[in-house]
């Protein structure tokens, strides 16, 4: 009884708390994953030869449950990839870039791994303070096209 009590609260969170999330950001950020359905997975990675946490596919984005990253900020780091492709532009870029360089002591990957995890980070409930740097925080506030 408990087990079928869990898996219904769950699943139906799951998408109460997807619909809560695509509030949190703007419209034209929502209209890139309109179309995409939501695949949450139990795994700490996806079931692939890289072991994402998360993958965008066609027509779906899936969602592992990583051990040191919630599925909020999970799922808003595939949203801001669509938002790194289909709005960022090349100058947005290239001042992205030069912010990451400025900053001291910063994680170590891509410029847009980086992205992806501060936009992650501006918008999830809960924040990972490694990606909470204001400089950041002020180009995804300000400087991303709405």
């Amino acid at each position: 009884m408990i087990n079928l009590n869990f898996k219904m609260f769950f699943e139906s969170e799951k998408n109460g708390d997807l619909k809560k999330l695509l509030k949190k950001i703007p419209s034209s950020h929502k209209e890139l994953v309109k179309d995409f359905k939501f695949k949450y997975t139990k795994n700490n990675t996806i079931n692939s030869k890289n072991k994402h946490i998360g993958v965008i596919h066609k027509d779906k984005i899936e969602v592992a449950a990583p051990w040191n990253y919630g599925r909020e900020f999970t799922t808003l780091h595939e949203i801001a990839h669509m938002v790194w492709a289909y709005k960022m532009t090349n100058k947005l870029k290239k001042e992205w870039s030069n912010i990451v360089k400025k900053t001291k002591n910063k994680p170590q990957d891509t410029d847009e791994e980086l992205f992806c995890h501060s936009y992650a980070q501006y918008y999830a409930k809960n924040k990972l303070l490694k990606f909470d740097i204001p400089e950041w925080n002020k180009f995804i506030s300000k400087k991303i096209p709405a």
